[in-house]
């Protein structure tokens, strides 16, 4: 299935279903979707208004090669300004992967941006989306990156660390609802 479908599907059944799901079941989620971030600058406000760009496919390869294709399409939305496919494969780069189990299993969501990582730069991710909030049971950085896992929306509540992996997030497994990374050495 092509990754639209899937993020057409995660959105419909969202919509359809807005009970959230028991903490016990885990909901049915592609093997790996992926999501945009945006760089911000150390000591720069977030920008107003960044849309929510996520794609999911069959595979984390599919997924990966996606990233480091540029993510024709998703890139775009995130960059409205018209940048070529060339400049823009340069710039997307992988600083983070979430999990729905423990040590790297289940479904995994990919978070990526654009630039060098996070050498100087921070990526928030306010909300995780259907299926993924309440759902992270193991989580990664890359590329210079430390995952903060916060149990609130829009980076309140209790944190965890991940410098740069957790295998599980103990008491925060399964309470992550939003994900900010930061260059490595950087706690939130």
């Amino acid at each position: 299935m092509s990754r639209r479908f899937f993020a057409a599907l995660i959105a419909a059944v969202a919509i359809m279903n807005p009970t959230p799901a028991l903490a016990s079941a885990e909901p049915s989620l592609p093997a790996a979707c992926t999501v945009g971030g945006i760089a911000i600058p150390e000591g720069q406000p977030a920008p107003a208004n960044i849309p929510v760009v996520v794609s999911c496919f069959d595979s984390v390869e599919e997924a990966e090669d996606f990233i480091g294709d540029g993510a024709p399409g998703d890139f775009e939305q995130l960059y409205p300004r018209g940048t070529n496919a060339r400049a823009a494969a340069a710039a997307t780069v992988m600083v983070g992967k979430i999990w729905t189990g423990t040590s790297r299993s289940g479904s995994v969501l990919i978070h990526w941006g654009s630039g060098n990582g996070c050498s100087g730069a921070t990526y928030g991710f306010p909300s995780l989306g259907s299926g993924w909030n309440n759902n992270v049971r193991s989580a990664e950085g890359f590329n210079n990156c430390w995952s903060s896992q916060y149990d609130g929306a829009s980076y309140s509540g209790f944190v965890v660390t991940c410098t740069p992996y957790c295998g599980s997030l103990g008491a925060l497994a399964a309470k992550t609802s939003s994900v900010v990374y930061r260059p490595v050495g950087t706690f939130g």
